[in-house]
């Protein structure tokens, strides 16, 4: 198989942003954490099938139409319980942090740490490979470069781009690609998660913006 050679993103993402026009910056920044006082509080969400349930410490989610639920504020740190469709479990939150339980395509699920950065420049980009892909990318057609590389199979990545600014995404596996979404909206100090999911050569790549639960 005939590979094409990718730029990488740090340089390449200059081309996309020449190539797209952004909305203005006023009318895209955000603050969607800067309303909790508590800094010791941590957030956690549940990531299952669409239009399926979830809870957090007893805060239950029914019907998911994305699978993305929006993230439970936790006042202390400590063990928090989490369900995902029929899988319950539980995890150690630490302060400020900011946690995934994750249904993937096999029926586990797994606790991934999130990296939120909240810069005042940029937008968080979460990928979740919740297929039975062993290895999938994160691919910004713009800048022909991978955004976030060899995501395992149940696992997470992230990155901060500049916002704000409007991209297509791509999973990819080599070559070859997997599903797509298009004009996603990168907000200042706001996050974004996509979601490969699929089994059997079968695959949806989606996006949802982050959520506080209000």
């Amino acid at each position: 198989m005939t590979h094409n050679k990718r730029r990488p993103l740090a340089c390449t993402m200059l081309i996309a942003i020449s190539l797209l026009a952004p909305v203005p910056a006023i009318s895209q920044d955000a603050a969607l954490y800067d309303n909790i006082t508590n800094p010791d509080a941590s957030f956690v969400r549940v990531i299952v099938e669409p239009l399926g349930l979830g809870a957090v410490q007893g805060t239950p989610f029914e019907a998911i139409e994305s699978g993305v639920s929006p993230y439970v504020v936790i006042d202390e740190p400590g063990e928090v319980s989490v369900a995902a469709g029929s899988v319950q479990g539980s995890l150690e939150v630490a302060a400020g942090g900011f946690y995934t339980y994750a249904l993937a395509s096999d029926g586990t699920a797994n606790v991934i740490t999130d990296t939120i950065t909240r810069s005042p420049g940029q937008a968080d980009v979460a990928f979740y490979n919740l297929s039975d892909i062993p290895s999938a990318d994160l691919f910004v057609p713009a800048a022909n470069a991978v955004a976030i590389a060899e995501v395992a199979a149940g696992e997470a990545g992230a990155v901060a781009l500049k916002a704000p600014l409007t991209l297509d995404f791509e999973a990819r596996q080599g070559d070859e690609v997997l599903g797509s979404v298009s004009a996603v909206d990168l907000r200042r100090r706001e996050g974004v998660t996509l979601t490969l999911r699929g089994k059997d050569g079968s695959y949806v790549l989606r996006a949802d913006a982050n959520a506080l639960k209000q």
